[in-house]
């Protein structure tokens, strides 16, 4: 059997031409498919085998399917409009595909048309499926040539510049007449050269395009964020694909500062915790402060106390006989010793309390430094004899003159020097001096040749109620309140207490007073 069937219309030649009617290959197959029944002179011309050898086939062996293709079995029932077949020398042939069933004696066949396809139309149809495909994704694409000039946009391009003119009307401009149509609508090119320098602008845009950025790239384009590629392709001309992220740029943006907010907040966390701990720390270093000040102070209030009760109470009870009894003459000097002694400390515990309160005033007053430094040095002198110190004074400037609280600037000077006394061995030296640094501040300053610091034990000795040295040994150990109440008081003047001591070397401890006083 054979059917001749109408060719398809190749481009304007009369279909009134012999040539243009040709014979279409027919196969019948089985009504599963999976057997070849029979073929025309048609399909064994087109296939390259004879009907014997193609009857020989099953119809699977026909078609050229990719070998790494799961399909197997029954292929022809997949089969719709097109197929490609095995030629017998390897070669594929494409084919238009038509079939039907038709019904002989009762038995049941598919009847195959097959019309072969030429290379220029599966070219043809597959360029239109390229250009359907990219007509409709949904990534921007515009191309120009390389002579500069729009080949092509898609419908996603013209959607995002919908400012653009038609695709038809832009067709053939050249790159520059499209960046001026750019350039003319308000708010879309954020580059202040295109408003100051238009030229430059363009000369600029024109060097991307000749040599477009390596990679993708984010561009904010005044319509929104996209990202972007570009590619410049032999023969071709200039590519560029871009996609609007405007939303995903928002949402990674409002992650990023939330992530920073996180973090600012991690961080106050730790800050807390941190200064949770140090505050705990310092809780525990004053609740132990206060212990041992508390051991300490029952020392030192308990001794003057006991011997005032003591002497008072033999004077009062005349275990010595009447009161002109001469080994009663030293009771009254003890007793007032003692309690100076216990007046002093008491003192300095209310000059703390009131300077850490804030509520302690300063009587400033024009003080003439050499008289001031002598009358320091004299009210130490005893303390200086008893220790075999020797106590010298120097005063750099003449008529120096000092703007303070005399009272509280008299306690830290004779407070500085009891520690020098204290802390200098016999035959040691104690120089009280005046001067001005090199920032031009007054500096009152006490240093002495004892024994001296290293930095821990001058750190321990700035905390109230702090002893350096062992308590239990060092009889000349006060109630820890002196250096803290020198620092307070300086800087209640506005000025700095600096020590500079090492051990063995002695130690040289200055109030520094602002040079504005």
């Amino acid at each position: 059997m054979s059917v001749e069937i109408k060719g398809p219309d190749q481009g304007g030649i009369s279909q009134t031409r012999q040539e243009d009617r040709i014979e279409a290959a027919i196969l019948v197959l089985s009504d599963d498919c999976l057997s070849l029944l029979d073929a025309n002179h048609r399909a064994t011309e087109m296939l390259g085998y004879s009907r014997d050898e193609l009857l020989a086939l099953s119809p699977d062996e026909l078609i050229d399917f990719s070998p790494s293709s799961t399909q197997a079995g029954n292929l022809w029932a997949l089969v719709k409009d097109e197929v490609t077949l095995r030629h017998a020398n390897g070669q594929s042939i494409f084919c238009r595909v038509s079939s039907g069933s038709l019904e002989i004696g009762g038995v049941v066949q598919q009847l195959v048309s097959l019309t072969p396809i030429s290379h220029d139309q599966k070219m043809l149809k597959a360029g239109a499926l390229l250009r359907l495909a990219v007509e409709h994704m949904p990534d921007a694409m515009i191309i120009y040539d390389v002579d500069d000039r729009l080949m092509y946009f898609n419908k996603a391009y013209r959607k995002i510049f919908s400012y653009m003119p038609p695709l038809e009307e832009l067709v053939g401009k050249h790159y520059l007449d499209v960046i001026r149509i750019t350039m003319e609508v308000p708010g879309v090119i954020t580059d202040p050269l295109c408003h100051t320098d238009p030229e430059a602008y363009l000369q600029k845009r024109l060097d991307r395009l000749h040599n477009p950025h390596d990679g993708p790239f984010e561009q904010d384009t005044g319509v929104g964020w996209h990202v972007v590629n570009e590619m410049r392709i032999p023969g071709v001309g200039f590519v560029n694909l871009r996609r609007d992220i405007t939303v995903e740029k928002k949402f990674r943006d409002e992650m990023s500062q939330a992530n920073k907010q996180l973090g600012k907040a991690a961080q106050a966390m730790e800050k807390s915790h941190a200064d949770a701990l140090k505050a705990q720390v310092l809780a525990e270093q004053a609740n132990r402060s206060k212990s041992e000040f508390l051991a300490m102070m029952s020392h030192e209030l308990r001794t003057p106390l006991n011997a005032i009760i003591g002497f008072s109470s033999m004077m009062t009870e005349k275990i010595f006989g009447g009161i002109g009894n001469d080994r009663y003459e030293e009771y009254p000097f003890l007793i007032h010793e003692s309690g100076q002694h216990l007046l002093a400390i008491i003192n300095d515990i209310l000059d703390l309390a009131k300077v850490e309160a804030g509520k302690m005033e300063l009587d400033l007053e024009l003080l003439d430094v050499r008289e001031f430094l002598q009358e320091c040095a004299r009210l130490i002198k005893g303390l200086a004899v008893t220790r075999g110190v020797t106590i010298a004074i120097e005063v750099n400037h003449q008529n120096a003159t000092l703007h303070a609280d005399s009272r509280i600037t008299k306690q830290m000077v004779v407070n500085l020097l009891s520690n020098a006394c204290k802390y200098t061995a016999e035959g040691g030296q104690v120089v009280l001096f005046f001067t001005r640094d090199e920032q031009n501040r007054k500096v009152i300053g006490v240093k002495d040749t004892g024994v001296g610091m290293n930095k821990a034990d001058l750190a321990l000795a700035l905390i109230p109620f702090q002893q350096v040295g062992d308590v239990s040994t060092n009889t000349d150990n006060g109630t820890g309140l002196g250096l803290p109440l020198v620092k307070s008081f300086i800087e209640l003047h506005g000025g700095r207490l600096e020590i500079e001591s090492d051990p063995g070397q002695g130690t040289c401890a200055c109030l520094c007073f602002p040079v504005s006083e």
